[in-house]
């Protein structure tokens, strides 16, 4: 909260709003960059391994986006785990994207211009959002942008490689998925990394660190939505760690990523 509270929001409005979620009130953080009318959209889900996290944890790399893309970005506050295994996350996440989209003219947005977004667990359920939205015909998403993402529950060379890493290791990234799933198996719907045909889905930009036990399903989901002939880019920054862009937000390399991603969106947004 002190992090977020000292952020420069300067040509960005920040208002926090409340909706009517699956399981009662769902906070919702808006950052309105300089644009003038129907802004575009990203709906972004924050980090924190399905069990820690709020709006305050990605505040300041929203407050970035929606300055650099010039858009609106809309974080959503969803429920953790354990209380709330899954999906409460994921359809938390799928309330606010349908939110925006049914109001896209009330926010003075673009309804029709919508990116969805997310870091860590966020990335996770941004990518099962995607999934679940082509699957049910719903509004169409221009791109997905999945950052240091977490999408398989089942164990990976780089996971298993990974177990004193800094930022996040291998046993912690189990027990997140251990948490969120609860009791329950690991299907489809749950864990991105699972679903059989990815054909169809929303183009992709994808990036994560070297030293990172999430590195190798990063690669995996990228390679396999390219063999799925989605539109992908994959971005592999060398000599990082999970989360070194929230760690060292100044560091030369955390500046670049935050740059890459803004001009992500600006080029999503063209199409």
């Amino acid at each position: 909260a002190d992090r977020a509270a000292a952020v420069d929001t300067a040509d960005v409005q920040v208002e926090d709003r409340t909706i009517a979620g699956p399981g009662g009130e769902l906070r919702l953080r808006l950052y309105r960059g300089p644009v003038t009318s129907a802004a575009p959209l990203v709906v972004y889900a924050h980090g924190g391994g399905f069990v820690t996290g709020n709006l305050d944890t990605d505040h300041a790399h929203c407050v970035e986006l929606a300055r650099d893309a010039s858009c609106l970005v809309v974080s959503v506050d969803y429920r953790l785990a354990p209380e709330h295994p899954c999906p409460a996350a994921l359809d938390d996440v799928e309330a606010a994207f349908r939110h925006v989209v049914d109001n896209a003219a009330a926010l003075d947005a673009d309804g029709g211009r919508v990116v969805v977004m997310g870091r860590d667990a966020g990335a996770a359920l941004v990518a099962a959002l995607a999934q679940r939205t082509f699957d049910l015909e719903g509004p169409t998403i221009l791109a997905q942008v999945l950052h240091q993402p977490m999408l398989d529950s089942d164990a990976t060379p780089s996971r298993r490689e990974f177990q004193l890493s800094p930022g996040l290791n291998g046993p912690a990234v189990s027990r997140a998925w251990a948490h969120y799933l609860g009791h329950g198996a690991a299907t489809a719907h749950d864990v991105p990394a699972h679903r059989a045909n990815l054909e169809g889905l929303p183009p992709a930009f994808i990036s994560c660190a070297e030293i990172d036990p999430c590195r190798d399903e990063a690669i995996d989901y990228a390679n396999r939505l390219l063999h799925a002939f989605v539109h992908t880019e994959l971005h592999v920054v060398a000599a990082t760690f999970h989360g070194f862009d929230s760690v060292v937000p100044d560091w030369v390399v955390s500046r670049e990523s935050g740059a890459l991603h803004a001009r992500t969106l600006r080029r999503s947004f063209a199409v």
